[in-house]
């Protein structure tokens, strides 16, 4: 016997609304989480997005109601599935999206000194960097002659197209370079810098390679 009307609404309410709790409990749907792809806060990309993940499932709601669904499906494609990319919509919720990489290609490090530091998975750089919570990483002790760089100074993670840089709060900050020049970068805002690009941890010089 089909349901009314009025049941298959709340059903389906009911689930939507679960779903979401998901996410902003875990980071993940259960869809989500088959891909590998999770939510974080923008500012601490270890925690899942809480209410964040409620204000996105909101703007998704609003942008299909004037568009008849088309326009959250081009949200959703639109995601970079190679790795972090905040959209308008996650600016406005202040998450991030994180998706695993498929195939991740080691990328190194070359300091100006010819030193060379390779990353072949998530890894915590920093004089003497300690775990982040709740995720798994290598620590890769470095420039412990270098004031100017952290103890725990930034999550790097391989991407295809190069380096995917965190900043973790360090004190002289996380500088990178990109077709516009070189700027810091926001601590908990991750960036990829392309290979041949400099990047900065305090004052000590690197090359992505």
């Amino acid at each position: 016997m089909p349901l009314p009307p009025a049941a298959r609404l709340a059903a389906g309410t009911a689930v939507a609304g679960l779903m979401i709790l998901l996410q902003a409990r875990s980071g993940a749907s259960p869809g989500q989480a088959l891909v590998s792809v999770r939510l974080r806060r923008a500012i601490r990309p270890t925690d899942p997005p809480g209410r964040a993940a409620v204000e996105r499932a909101w703007l998704f709601a609003l942008a299909a109601l004037p568009t008849f669904g088309v326009l959250p499906v081009v949200m959703v494609m639109s995601t970079d599935d190679g790795g972090w990319r905040r959209t308008w919509y996650d600016r406005m919720a202040g998450t991030v999206v994180i998706a695993k990489e498929r195939d991740p290609v080691p990328v190194q490090l070359v300091t100006a000194n010819g030193h060379l530091l390779t990353v072949t998975q998530p890894t915590v750089l920093g004089r003497a960097p300690d775990p982040l919570p709740g995720r798994a990483s290598r620590l890769l002790p470095s420039f412990q002659d270098d004031p100017s760089v952290s103890k725990t100074h930034a999550l790097l993670e391989p991407a295809r197209s190069g380096m995917r840089v965190t900043d973790l709060n360090s004190t002289n900050g996380t500088h990178a370079e990109d077709s516009q020049g070189i700027h810091r970068l926001r601590p908990g805002q991750a960036q990829v810098v392309e290979r041949g690009r400099r990047v900065y941890f305090g004052d000590t010089e690197c090359v992505i390679r």
